[in-house]
Formats: structure tokens, sequence, C-alpha cells
């Protein structure tokens, strides 16, 4: 008996596949806006690492080039879609396209947030400013994308939930806390990696952002494709939101920055509460 086919229709909302970028001007001034905040966050890894004599902050940069083999997996299970474009595609998979602009994308979102993190973590140690960081890069992100949505270098389709400008406001909250996340483990894992084991942290990267999307969209993985009630939608938005703020303060307790400021503000009766239950 063969099988019947079933119709693409039936899958919805459809991307809009024959969309092109509005403007060839504009997607190229974007292309080189971002090799350059690429080529600097590079620039910054060696010299970073020469003067800590460790592979950790290349690695931080290897790590986000790679999250762009699952950047299409996380496009087309939230709906994100990229339309012809003036410059070559690296390669195309899961119905997506990723044009050549997306490596060096990825590798500030990534790389450079990861390694940020990094080394305000080795600075500062648990006075580090993670949420300042956070929310500086969610604002950044509102900067960088807008435009690029409004010039039609990608679209995100179906619905998202609440929008400024067209860009989902949940979506920045999500990738702000992969570089969080990402830099705290390999802060704290750094007496660990030493050596060829280093070179592990190029790998420890893609994981985290995996481990984000996957552990913080899946609200939205679900309810994005079920083409629910408005109502819905924004809800599930605003609980992936929620869990993306959570991973930014869970990074904050493996850091060790939040017992610290808890002693700050509390003082001695902290003392009192973990005094027990080290007697035990």
């Amino acid at each position: 008996m063969e099988p019947t086919p079933v119709p693409y229709s039936d899958f919805g909302p459809i991307p809009p596949v024959e969309s092109a970028v509005h403007s060839a001007t504009g997607e190229w001034i974007y292309f080189w806006v971002f090799v350059a905040l690429a080529v600097g966050g590079i620039i910054f890894a060696i010299i970073y690492g020469r003067k800590t004599k460790s592979f950790l902050p290349l690695m931080c940069m290897v790590g986000g080039a790679l999250t762009i083999i699952i950047e299409p997996l996380i496009d087309s299970h939230l709906q994100v879609w990229w339309p012809i474009h003036n410059q070559p595609d690296i390669f195309t998979v899961w119905g997506r396209n990723m044009p050549f602009m997306i490596l060096f994308v990825v590798l500030v979102y990534f790389g450079v947030g990861t390694l940020l993190r990094l080394w305000v973590l080795n600075k500062y140690d648990v006075k580090a400013p993670l949420w300042q960081i956070y929310i500086v890069e969610v604002l950044m992100a509102y900067a960088l994308e807008i435009p690029a949505i409004n010039m039609g270098l990608w679209h995100y389709y179906g619905q998202q939930g609440l929008r400024f400008f067209g860009y989902p406001m949940w979506w920045p909250m999500v990738g702000g806390a992969c570089g969080c996340l990402a830099g705290t483990v390999l802060y704290k894992m750094t007496p660990y990696l030493k050596g060829w084991k280093q070179l592990l942290a190029g790998i420890i990267v893609p994981m985290c952002v995996a481990a984000v999307y996957w552990g913080v969209s899946w609200p939205m993985f679900f309810v994005i494709n079920l083409e629910p009630a408005t109502w819905i939608v924004y809800l599930a938005a605003a609980f992936s939101a929620g869990l993306a703020v959570m991973t930014v303060w869970l990074s904050t307790i493996l850091s060790g920055k939040y017992d610290y400021q808890r002693k700050l503000k509390f003082g001695k009766e902290i003392d009192k509460e973990v005094a027990p239950q080290i007697a035990v």
C-alpha cells in the first residue's frame, strides 16, 4: 500500500519562501558590521589568551562559530526564515539556507558573549556584573536585529508574541542567557581544562547554547507550531523569557555571586544558616 503524501500546506504557518532582502547595500553594510565585531572579538581572544597563557579565550570563539551547526534547527523549530541573499550560503539544511553573514553573527552572539563572561568572571570573580551584562546584551540585540528585520535580512514569522518593531521581545532574553551560561560553565571548569583539554571548551559552548535554547524555549517550541489563540502564545513567550532570566540567576549561583551578595546583605545570619548544615 502506497503511503499517502502529506501536502506541505498542512504544516503551518508557511514561511515566506519567496522573500528576498530589501536592500543589497544594507545587507553588505550589515555583513561588514558583524565582520568587524567578530574580528575584534577574535583579536581580543588572542591577546587575552596570550596574557593568561590559555587557549580558552580562543576556544570561546571557536565554540561560537560551531553554533552555526545548530542554528538551522533552532530556526526551523522557532520559525525564523532566511530569504534569498546577495551573498553565498554556507550550507542549506532543515529547509534553511545559512548565508555567509550568519557565521559572523553567531561569532558575536555566542563567541564574544561567552568570552565576555569568562573575562569578567576571571577579573571580578563573585563581583562580576552578570546581570548588568545580560541587560546590555539584550538591549544590543534590539539595536542590531531591528534594522536587520526591517531590511528583510531574516524573518520571525508566525505567532511570536509581543513584538518591538517586528522583533519578538522574548528572543533576545533567551539569546543573552546562552553566553551567560556558557561563560559561567567555562569559568568553573577552567581548573579542570588543562593542556589539550582546553580544546573541549570549543564543544562546551555550543552544548550550552543548545541547552539554553531547548531548555528555555520549549514552551515556544511547542506552542508556536500549534497556531493557538494569541493569548496562549503571549503566555508561552512570557514563560520562556522567565526561564531565560532564571538561567541567568542560576549562573550567578554557579559562579558564587549569589551567595556573595546574600552575605553582603544579611551578614552573620547567613553564617548561622550554613553552620548547622556543615555540622551535620
